[in-house]
């Protein structure tokens, strides 16, 4: 189960592959300021409720199966993370 705090720990990213029960394919990554870096692996998840409760917020309850790594969640995180990841160390190099 991912958990992360401002952004940084795991989480799950992507939704593809949806099945006849509702459940959809997730990557889970560990993540840097909600960019993800590293994946930890695919997931099928089926999400079974949604509750608020007033002293704890939203309550989701779901189940799990392991799933083949899903290659187009690798390429699409990295074709967004890697550019900015450019990004900040050429504004690191320009700025000495």
């Amino acid at each position: 189960m991912p958990s992360s705090f401002n952004g940084t720990g795991t989480s799950w990213y992507g939704s593809a592959l949806p099945g006849k029960d509702g459940s959809v394919v997730v990557t889970e990554w560990i993540t840097l300021l909600w960019m993800p870096l590293i994946p930890l692996g695919s997931k099928r998840v089926l999400f079974e409720s949604d509750q608020t409760k007033w002293y704890t917020g939203h309550s989701l309850r779901y189940r799990v199966q392991p799933a083949p790594l899903y290659m187009p969640h690798l390429i699409k995180a990295y074709a967004v993370t890697i550019p900015i990841i450019l990004f900040f160390c050429y504004c690191g190099m320009a700025a000495n």
